[in-house]
């Protein structure tokens, strides 16, 4: 087992090494199921959250215990990284893997509970006018983050977290960060390419895509064609791939 921990929660250190046998029958509270489970818990007065990865594929069993780090491990260190650069992100714990004839079988990141909310119900409602604020402001942390050389290679509206700070002020958080790239800059077709995820309902796409070329000084028609014709693209790249796998 290879441990991975914070030295802020050294006081967790017993609990989070113990994980690999205890954590089925932890009594926590389930925040998602299936191929990757999520926990939240209370342990020594932190509330915390727990990402377990255990269901790889035959050949990434070997890549993640040879060739590559582990999503959790790589998840801490992107974590830390944000952190660095001032990125919100809920504050990383710990990473742990388990390991049986060095072929990763289980692994586990461990984070802070964070407060802040998804989103993706409050921005199907627009064109609620009352939601532009909170559309500028996350346009603005998009650009921020771009501006720092960071690409989130899962970059949708799922991936973001926010808060309510009052007064038209929001901040936000990034979350399953372990598929990162850190960079020293951006071009602008980078920036593009990263956002044809961003599962928004279509009017808050462009909104977002208008405001992100009038603060980086683009052409807003250009930049929202550009931006939709790439979300089409990978939208229909990810049909049809869904379409062969149904036929294998």
């Amino acid at each position: 087992m290879r441990s991975i921990i914070n030295p802020k929660y050294l006081d967790l250190q017993e609990f989070l090494t113990s994980l690999p046998s205890t954590f089925d029958s932890l009594s926590a509270t389930p925040l998602k199921s299936g191929r990757n489970e999520v926990r939240c818990l209370t342990v020594n007065n932190h509330k915390i959250v727990i990402k377990s990865f255990r269901k790889f594929s035959p050949l990434n069993r070997v890549i993640y215990g040879t060739l590559r780090q582990s999503k959790a491990v790589r998840a801490y260190y992107h974590a830390m990284r944000l952190c660095e650069l001032g990125i919100g992100t809920p504050e990383p714990i710990a990473a742990i893997d388990v390991r049986q004839r060095g072929v990763l079988t289980h692994s586990f990141y461990v984070y802070a509970y964070s407060e802040y909310c998804p989103m993706q119900e409050l921005l199907d409602t627009y064109p609620d006018k009352a939601l532009e604020p909170l559309l500028d402001a996350l346009a603005d942390f998009i650009l921020d983050v771009h501006d720092k050389g960071v690409l989130h290679n899962d970059l949708n509206i799922l991936n973001i977290l926010y808060r309510d700070c009052g007064h038209g002020v929001y901040d936000f958080q990034m979350i399953d960060i372990n598929r990162m790239e850190f960079h020293d800059k951006l071009s602008h077709h980078q920036r593009l390419t990263n956002l044809r995820r961003f599962n928004c309902n279509p009017a808050a796409f462009l909104y977002i895509l208008e405001r992100y070329a009038t603060v980086m000084n683009m052409d807003c028609q250009t930049t929202q064609l550009r931006g939709v014709g790439l979300r089409l693209i990978d939208t229909l790249r990810h049909e049809f791939k869904q379409r062969i796998k149904g036929l294998m």
